[in-house]
């Protein structure tokens, strides 16, 4: 069981650091790195909640698992399975308590209506040509070697790269999935040839199955608070008390499990759109607009979205026969022109708490196939904006 194996790791290296910061001495960046080890271990006793200030030692603690640099004793876990480790955890704290979520991916009309601040960022013109290739390249080989029968494609407007014209032709049934249906209408007609559309189905579906929930509980609760700190009180409440499983994460409403999904340049966008819904909501009573953006709403925000990409990761292993996913990993800002070389201005920034996406699978992935490549994305002419340089890794599962 991945909680029991995990404790025992933390366990070990929590007694392990203490030991040693006893004996040597300790700078307040060490000490802190013990305390956040002891708390982990408490978290997965099920005696706390996991706090958010948490996220950053647990995933540098799961990298110098997966480094290879500790004995074999302390297991090779990865953040993935540490956060579903900690939601079991969770479960068994909150076993008396009446659920509070659920996982609900099927919108109504006026409930995606109301979803602006979630909808996927689509964009018709294609991206720099070699990211693009090797995109589509990932995904024509993993159609290759799937089964025969059904493809499904969750957040299908994300990218405007997928060989869909080439799935509809491979598979029997090809579904769409995205929050806007004209939209995805509109991606049919542009991109699957006349005679392939009628082995295609769109289906309107949130992976995350959060955002309408979300949406509604940010309404309520900034619109029965008295004061901005009663606001931000009530949206902490509403944030923290998110109780879903990763078992009951979907991709489709449709019950059969797919020859092949494929989840494209999505994974990082996943919950991107909490923050400004929150903002949208602040700024209808006249209030700090900002208040999303910094602590104590910030970094609850970002276990949030930890937690349902990690959903999103669990649904693409459990509810498809294979899976394709390709994500943004880390990004950096670029500056020179369009055809220079330039150079990085800063530090790159993890999109997905850790530094590859594989940190991200848990113990029951099995990896295929693998591939990284740096994705350019160039501001448009006569735009004043620098470059993003981003890295982009694709597995196969």
């Amino acid at each position: 069981m991945t909680r029991v194996g995990f404790q025992k790791s933390v366990r070990m290296f929590h007694k392990f650091s203490d030991e040693t910061m006893r004996r040597r001495g300790a700078d307040q960046s060490s000490r802190e790195s013990v305390a956040a080890l002891g708390a982990i271990e408490s978290v997965l006793k099920a005696e706390r909640l996991f706090d958010a200030s948490l996220l950053e030692p647990l995933a540098a603690f799961t990298n110098l698992l997966q480094s290879s640099q500790l004995p074999p004793d302390f297991g090779d876990y990865s953040f993935g399975d540490a956060l579903l480790a900690i939601e079991e955890a969770h479960a068994e704290l909150r076993q008396n308590a009446e659920q509070v979520w659920e996982f609900a991916p099927e919108l109504t009309d006026s409930a995606a209506a109301g979803l602006g601040c979630f909808a996927t960022r689509a964009s018709t013109a294609p991206s720099a040509p070699e990211h693009a290739a090797k995109l589509r390249r990932f995904v024509l080989e993993a159609a290759r070697t799937a089964q025969p029968g059904s493809a499904l494609v969750v957040g299908a407007l994300a990218s405007p790269d997928l060989p869909l014209a080439e799935l509809a032709a491979r598979f029997e049934r090809l579904t769409l999935s995205d929050l806007n249906l004209p939209q995805l209408e509109e991606l049919v007609r542009r991109s699957i040839p006349e005679a392939q559309r009628s082995r295609v189905r769109l289906e309107r579906y949130d992976v995350t199955g959060s955002y309408a929930a979300f949406a509604e509980g940010v309404k309520t609760a900034v619109g029965n608070a008295s004061g901005p700190a009663a606001a931000e009180s009530a949206l902490l409440s509403l944030i923290e008390s998110y109780d879903v499983s990763a078992g009951s994460a979907g991709l489709s409403a449709l019950e059969e499990k797919p020859s092949l999904a494929v989840s494209a340049m999505l994974l990082s966008e996943l919950g991107h759109g909490y923050a400004p819904c929150i903002s949208e909501a602040l700024a209808a009573r006249g209030w700090d607009t900002q208040a999303p953006n910094r602590a104590p709403l910030s970094p609850s925000l970002a276990f949030l979205r930890c937690l349902v990409t990690q959903h999103h990761i669990h649904a693409l292993l459990r509810r498809a026969k294979s899976a394709v996913l390709i994500s943004s990993v880390s990004q950096v800002e670029w500056r020179g022109g369009p055809g220079s070389k330039g150079a990085a201005a800063g530090e790159p920034s993890d999109l997905l708490s850790v530094e590859r996406l594989v940190e991200r699978l848990p113990e029951i992935a099995e990896v295929k196939a693998e591939q990284s490549w740096e994705w350019r994305q160039d501001p448009p002419a006569g735009v004043e904006q620098s470059s993003m340089l981003s890295l982009v890794e694709a597995v196969l599962v």
